[in-house]
C-alpha cells in the first residue's frame, strides 16, 4: 500500500505541477513544494518582509565650489527603495539606517542619476556616485522625507495597498540599523533570530533591490527578490572600513539593504547592509542587531501567526494538504492581512481542483489515483508483451524455440 501511495503521489505531482499550474506562481515566489531548503526558508520569511519607500523633493544640486546644477522637473522627486523585516508581532521592523534616513549625498546621487537618464546620457550608479564624491554635491531646497512601508504580498493580497507610515523607534548610526514601529499592528508575521555566523552556512537574502533603477520589475511589485549564497568571513569591507561586518556571497543589489539574511530554517542570521564592488555583499550579524533591539527595549520573537504559517508550509512539504489548509486558515484568522497565506490557499485550491489526494487521506480516492493506477497497469502489460516479443525474435535475445543458431538444419544436407 505504501508503494501504491508513492506511485500515486508521483503521478499527482506531475499533473498538479503542470506548466499551467506552474504559470500561476508569480515570478520571484519560491515554490512551496521545492526540495531546496533555502527556497522553503525564503517562503517562510517572505510574509515578514516589508518594502521601504522614501520620497524626497529638491530643486537643484549645489557643489562644493558653489555651482548650482538645475534638475529637470522630472528629476526633482527622488525615490529610494529599501527593505525591512518584522521582528515582533506588534509591528516592530528592522531596516538599515541609511535606508530609513538617507544622507544628503545619497539623495544627490539618485537625483543626478535621474538627470543623466532624462538627458539621454550614459548613466549608472557608479557614474553618479563618482560625480557626487568628486563635487561634494548636496540637494538644494530639500523638503521633508516621506517614509512609507508596505508588506510583501502575492496573489490576491497584492491587490490591496497596506501602506503605512511607521515611526522611528531608534537609530544606531554606528551599526547602521534603525528600528521602526508600524502603528495598529497586532499578530503580524515576524522572524526569529539566530546568532550563529558560521562560515559556509547556506543563506538566502530577501530584498527589493534590482540591478537597474529604470528596468521593469521581473517579479511582482511586492515580491522581494530571493538571492542565495553562503556566509563568509567576518571583517572590514571597503564601504565600511570602521565597522566589522560579515561577508556574504549573495549578489545583493541596491534596494536589498535592510533585508533579512535567513538560514535554512528561516531564522535571521543578519541584516543586509552593503553591496560589494567585487561581488557579493556584507551583513551586520544578528548579535549586533540584538544589541540595538535591547537598547530600544524590543524583544524579537515569532508570534502565533508566524508559527501557524510555518507549520502550514511544513505540512505542505509532507504533502499533507489538509494540515496545510488548517494552518493557513489559522494564520489568516490570526492576521487577516497576511500577504502570502491567501496566495498559498489559492495554490491549495489548485491542487484540490485537480482532485489531489495526498498524505493524511485514503490513497484509493480521487480521479488522479484511478488514472495513475490505470497507467501503471497499462505500462506493465506493455512491458510484458514487449519482453515476450524480444525473447521470441531471432538475433535479439536468442532464436525461436530455444534452438541454437549453429545447429539449424542445412537444406543441402542429406
Amino acid at each position: 500500500m505504501m508503494m501504491a501511495r508513492r506511485l500515486v503521489t508521483a503521478v499527482v505531482l506531475i499533473g498538479a505541477l503542470s506548466p499551467t499550474a506552474m504559470g500561476d506562481i508569480p515570478a520571484g515566489v519560491p515554490d512551496e513544494l521545492s526540495a531546496n531548503r533555502l527556497d522553503r526558508a525564503a517562503l517562510i520569511a517572505m510574509p515578514s518582509v516589508w518594502k521601504v519607500d522614501v520620497t524626497a523633493h529638491m530643486r537643484a544640486l549645489r557643489t562644493l565650489s558653489g555651482a548650482v546644477v538645475t534638475l529637470p522637473p522630472a528629476a526633482r522627486t527622488v525615490h529610494r527603495e529599501g527593505t525591512a523585516f518584522g521582528v515582533t508581532p506588534e509591528g516592530h521592523l528592522v531596516t538599515a539606517a541609511h535606508v530609513a534616513e538617507p544622507a544628503a549625498g545619497d539623495l544627490a546621487e539618485i537625483a543626478y542619476l535621474q538627470k543623466l537618464a532624462l538627458e539621454g546620457k550614459p548613466h549608472d550608479d557608479a557614474i553618479a556616485e563618482r560625480w557626487v564624491k568628486r563635487t561634494g554635491a548636496v540637494p538644494v531646497g530639500l523638503g521633508p522625507l516621506s517614509l512609507v512601508v508596505r508588506p510583501a504580498a502575492a496573489g490576491a493580497a497584492a491587490a490591496h495597498d497596506h501602506a503605512a507610515s511607521p515611526r522611528i523607534v531608534t537609530t544606531d548610526w554606528l551599526r547602521d540599523l534603525t528600528v521602526l514601529r508600524v502603528p495598529g499592528i497586532h499578530d503580524a508575521p515576524s522572524l526569529g533570530l539566530d546568532r550563529g555566523v558560521d562560515a559556509g552556512t547556506p543563506i538566502a537574502t530577501l530584498g527589493f533591490g534590482g540591478a537597474d533603477h529604470f528596468a521593469a520589475p521581473q517579479r511582482g511589485a511586492l515580491v522581494p527578490a530571493v538571492r542565495t549564497g553562503l556566509i563568509g568571513q567576518t571583517g572590514p569591507v571597503e564601504k565600511a572600513p570602521l565597522r566589522i561586518l560579515t561577508l556574504i556571497t549573495n549578489e545583493v543589489q541596491h534596494g536589498d539593504s535592510g533585508g533579512p539574511v535567513v538560514d535554512e530554517q528561516g531564522r535571521v542570521r543578519g541584516v543586509v547592509l552593503v553591496r560589494r564592488r567585487d561581488g557579493g555583499g556584507a551583513m551586520t550579524p544578528t548579535e549586533e542587531l540584538v544589541r540595538v533591539l535591547d537598547s530600544a527595549g524590543v524583544h524579537a520573537w515569532e508570534g502565533r501567526t508566524q508559527t501557524l504559517y510555518r507549520g502550514a508550509l511544513a505540512s505542505m512539504s509532507r504533502y499533507d494538504l489538509a494540515g496545510a489548509r488548517r494552518g493557513l486558515r489559522g494564520a489568516l484568522a490570526s492576521y487577516p492581512d497576511h500577504g502570502l497565506a491567501t496566495y498559498e490557499m489559492a495554490r491549495l485550491d489548485q491542487l484540490a481542483h485537480a482532485r489531489v489526494r495526498l498524505a493524511g487521506e485514503p490513497w484509493y480516492r480521487g480521479g488522479f489515483t484511478v488514472v495513475g493506477i490505470s497507467a501503471l497497469v497499462i505500462a506493465i502489460i506493455l512491458g510484458v508483451l514487449l519482453w515476450k516479443a524480444l525473447i521470441r525474435t531471432p538475433g535479439v535475445l536468442g532464436p525461436r524455440d530455444g534452438t541454437p543458431y549453429d545447429h539449424e538444419d542445412d537444406p543441402h544436407d542429406d
